[in-house]
């Protein structure tokens, strides 16, 4: 009698830990209100039971996984009859060809169940910061396409400023200096002409 009362008792705390696990995993919150035990399997049971629904209520996860449950039971709760009908002999030569494995999985589980639940606080903060780097994303893509802006027109600029500055004046370096050439010839002229004029006089 007393094993049994002691099985129910570790069934029971085993059930509210993997219920406390379950509620952290989908609402974050690190700080488990734990509950002084009832003093009856049946008052923890209820509680249990009232705690399930709560939490099927705020998640619909957990209520479409209890759905599922209810409507297919066989998938969750295999019966015996489906176990491989292995000879005992094959299920100890397979036990102990990975009993390493067990051990290893065994270690890995132990350490993973004494390990804290990480405070959800620093979560929680990167969650508020979710909409400034928004923003901030947001605000350095309008200042790439400035930039980039900016860059186009800086560019304009510099080809303006080639075919209107440089083109331009080389030209009008040109322009004048066959209008001097001409400048000169005519001078020449008239001084040829009058130096034959000052001659013939």
């Amino acid at each position: 009698m007393a094993t049994s009362q002691r099985t129910a008792a570790d069934t029971l705390a085993l059930l509210e830990d993997r219920l406390r696990r379950v509620n952290y995993v989908l609402n974050g919150d690190s700080e488990t209100n734990e509950q002084q035990p009832a003093s009856s399997a049946t008052a923890r049971l209820r509680a249990l039971e009232r705690s399930l629904a709560q939490l099927r209520n705020q998640s619909p996860a957990v209520a479409e996984v209890l759905a599922l449950q209810k409507a297919h039971p066989a998938v969750f709760n295999p019966s015996a009859a489906d176990a491989p009908n292995i000879p005992a002999n094959q299920l100890t030569a397979l036990i102990l060809a990975h009993s390493q494995l067990y051990t290893s999985v065994s270690g890995s589980l132990a350490q993973l169940q004494s390990t804290q639940l990480p405070d959800s606080a620093a979560l929680v903060k990167l969650v508020d910061l979710g909409p400034r780097v928004d923003r901030v994303l947001a605000r350095q893509e309008q200042q790439a396409r400035e930039v980039s802006e900016l860059r186009a027109r800086s560019a304009r600029v510099v080809e303006q400023w080639l075919e209107v500055g440089m083109l331009g004046m080389s030209e009008r370096w040109a322009e004048w200096e066959e209008r001097l050439k001409d400048v000169e010839v005519a001078v020449r002229r008239r001084e040829g002409v009058r130096k034959r004029e000052e001659g013939v006089v």
